[in-house]
C-alpha cells in the first residue's frame, strides 16, 4: 500500500502565506485543498502564494478547487497568486483560461504554430 498521492503544506512567512501543493491532485484530495484553504483564509495575512513547484498532475476536479479559492480570496481581500507550475498544470491553466485569474507570474506557453 503507498502513501497518499497528494498533500498540503503551509509555511507562514511575514509578508504571505505559501500553501504548497505536493503530488497530484485530483478528486480525492479536494477535501484536503479546501480545508487548507479555509484555515488560511480563516487566519493568514494578505496575500497567500500557491507554490506549485512540487504539485505534477492536476485535473478538473483540483482546478475547480483553485478557480473556487480565487474566487473567495477575491470576495474577502486576500491576493491569492501562483507560482512554479510545470508543464502539465501550466498547459491545464492556459487551455481552461484559469492562469489570467492569478497573478501574471503564471508561466505562459508559447503559441502553437501549425
Amino acid at each position: 500500500m503507498t502513501g497518499p498521492s497528494f498533500r498540503v503544506y503551509v509555511r507562514l512567512d511575514t509578508d504571505a502565506t505559501a500553501l504548497g501543493l505536493v503530488g497530484a491532485l485530483d478528486l480525492d484530495g479536494t477535501a484536503q485543498l479546501r480545508a487548507a484553504f479555509a484555515d488560511c483564509f480563516a487566519r493568514c495575512s494578505d496575500r497567500v502564494v500557491l507554490d506549485l513547484c512540487d504539485l505534477r498532475f492536476c485535473d478538473c476536479a483540483g482546478l475547480n478547487v483553485l478557480v473556487e479559492a480565487k474566487a473567495t480570496a477575491d470576495r474577502i481581500g486576500i491576493e491569492l497568486c501562483v507560482e512554479g507550475a510545470h508543464a502539465q498544470v501550466a498547459r491545464l491553466f492556459a487551455l481552461t483560461g484559469a492562469g489570467d485569474l492569478f497573478a501574471d507570474d503564471m508561466p505562459r506557453l508559447p503559441p502553437r504554430t501549425v
